[in-house]
């Protein structure tokens, strides 16, 4: 359901037995009107039956995500983000904290990084594969959400409901998008799920926006395309034609199937693929996979290791899933559980070494001290993960925030100490082996 509504009704979804039964009795007339007016009825009704089949068990074993014995990292009220030291032992992986302190991040085919820093938002950087200091190339008139860097080279960044493109490695931009609400801070495109490309020159971006008019959210679900490496854009409002009524949440390239993965976000999250790979603006193009709100969709966040591809569920509050297919047919649900159950899957990523491929998720609540949050990666397919970091998401966020062309290369998470507005970037790469 929305943020403010979980928020509003935290408290009856964070207790348990006679408590909860009490709150729910005091708060129903309430909470049903709030459901009603918001149109949240079909989220209301997925959310209780997944909640009513956890209370009893039902899932089997096959069917909850299942840890390793591997010990996670917590962080706690004392831990300090500028001096913490992620000591992961018995894992092919490191984590070490960045030389620069990342906030959006993106690695082009050459190895050379581009992105902002945490201090200061609206500046863009790059640096080189081998240089030890960053290089200032730009600075926008407002913070940067999110960069894509497409096989050519092209830069593009979204910035306060705009796009932007360079094609001189970021040190001139022009404007070449104007969302539905520019220099707007809420209307953006998602780094990392928000772009995609589809062919050499093709490019697809999804709109996201929590714009508020008349006391009800805008409805801002278009998909633009771009032929053309970005320089002029097809609007589609296929989604709004089909009764979305917010927001594009993820717009995917499966390398596995060949197709785009399309996901919208709000009251009806549905789950939509490609049938082919050329123009995607009419309806026939797209296959509606769940008719129905319990079959699962809206997701965030998708990756791919080998023939499979996993998606990730975006139910705050409610019961989370990380979601398998390996034909776009048939699709393995997984139940997250306990105490991370309530935590959305934010994003999903791959990191892959010469014969090892890493899943990482990451799983976050910001409204809740009683649902813990997790960073967590599985080695063998998702058959299990290692709970690597735990926190909790009232204090801390961390975030998956890089891209980039190749899944050899290293990954960093942005971590941030809400009580302080400090925030401090951590790679992840794969760990040093003496001879």
């Amino acid at each position: 359901m929305s943020v403010i509504l979980t928020q509003k009704y935290a408290y009856i979804i964070e207790e348990k037995g006679f408590k909860r039964f009490l709150y729910l009795i005091v708060s129903i007339f309430p909470l049903l009107k709030d459901i009603v007016k918001s149109g949240k009825h079909r989220e209301l009704v997925s959310f209780s039956i997944w909640e009513i089949l956890y209370g009893l068990k039902f899932y089997s074993k096959k069917s909850v995500v299942k840890f390793d014995d591997f010990k996670p990292f917590v962080l706690n009220d004392e831990t300090d983000i500028k001096k913490v030291r992620f000591d992961i032992s018995k894992s092919s992986f490191e984590i070490k904290k960045s030389s620069f302190d990342w906030k959006v991040r993106f690695v082009d085919k050459d190895g050379d990084i581009y992105g902002t820093l945490a201090d200061n938002d609206k500046v863009f950087y790059k640096k080189a594969k081998n240089a030890n200091e960053v290089e200032r190339l730009y600075i926008f008139e407002d913070i940067v959400n999110s960069l894509f860097i497409s096989g050519k080279g092209t830069i593009l960044v979204c910035s306060c409901g705009n796009l932007y493109r360079s094609e001189d490695r970021g040190r001139t931009f022009k404007r070449v998008l104007s969302l539905t609400n520019p220099k707007n801070p809420q209307s953006y495109i998602f780094h990392t799920n928000g772009f995609t490309h589809c062919g050499e020159e093709v490019i697809l971006v999804g709109e996201y926006g929590n714009v508020a008019k008349d006391g009800r959210w805008m409805n801002v679900a278009n998909i633009y395309k771009s032929v053309d490496d970005g320089r002029q854009w097809q609007k589609s409002e296929f989604l709004k034609n089909m009764g979305i009524n917010k927001h594009v949440h993820m717009i995917k390239y499966s390398e596995v199937l060949k197709r785009v993965f399309l996901t919208d976000g709000d009251n009806l999250k549905k789950l939509w693929i490609s049938t082919k790979e050329g123009d995607f603006d009419h309806n026939k193009e797209w296959r509606l996979i769940n008719r129905f709100h319990i079959q699962m969709g809206g997701y965030t966040s998708l990756c791919e290791v080998d023939d499979t591809v996993f998606l990730g569920t975006d139910y705050l509050g409610g019961t989370n899933f990380i979601v398998s297919t390996k034909d776009g047919e048939n699709f393995v649900k997984k139940v997250i559980p306990d105490p991370y159950r309530r935590s959305p899957v934010m994003n999903l990523q791959t990191l892959s070494f010469a014969k090892e491929s890493l899943i990482w998720a990451i799983l976050h609540n910001p409204i809740s001290s009683k649902t813990k949050c997790l960073l967590m990666c599985s080695d063998n397919g998702a058959k299990s993960w290692k709970r690597v970091i735990e926190y909790d998401g009232t204090i801390f966020e961390i975030e998956l925030n890089s891209d980039r062309e190749k899944k050899d290369e290293s990954i960093t998470f942005l971590l941030t100490d809400k009580r302080e507005n400090a925030a401090t970037c951590f790679e992840i790469s794969k760990r040093a082996t003496s001879d």
